[in-house]
């Protein structure tokens, strides 16, 4: 009898034309080759309704993006509340989530970035499910491009 590992979902929001999500097309490839080999799926999902299926087919050629990228038909954005792109969710395979926030560290405002990426949150995250433990890390706050037609609300 084999046993099976369980498979974690990655949902990652984007959206073509935030410029965070455009830079963090580097540490979007460098996790789908880190966790290539593992029970790990990553999905782009892409939440605004503006968005066209030509700009989500462009964007995955264009980043070299190996993951299925598609529109939010199925409303992941409003069933997790999500606010940003790009903003990583990770699900364990009962669609409950481990994970959300940041992909890393890099940005701490919107056009404001380190000039070295200190923790990568996501990478961690996935880390620490693969191997039988509770995210230490389970919410970071992410930081992009606000999803249309959210409004965001500042704390005072």
């Amino acid at each position: 009898m084999t046993i099976t590992k369980p498979l974690w979902r990655v949902i990652l929001f984007l959206a073509p034309l935030c410029p965070i999500c455009q830079n963090m097309s580097h540490e979007m490839r460098l996790l789908e080759k880190e966790f290539a080999g593992e029970p790990v799926e990553f999905v782009g999902v892409f939440p605004n309704p503006s968005t066209r299926s030509d700009q989500i087919a462009e964007f995955g050629e264009i980043y070299g993006l190996n993951m299925t990228l598609m529109a939010d038909t199925a409303g992941w954005a409003g069933r997790l509340d999500a606010r940003w792109t790009p903003e990583a969710f990770v699900l364990d395979e009962r669609d409950s989530v481990v994970y959300r926030g940041r992909l890393n560290d890099r940005y701490f405002a919107p056009g404001k970035r380190r000039p070295r990426t200190r923790n990568r949150d996501l990478r961690q995250a996935l880390q620490d499910v693969l191997a039988g433990h509770p995210v230490s890390t389970p919410v970071t706050d992410a930081v992009g491009c606000p999803i249309e037609g959210l409004r965001i609300h500042k704390a005072p």
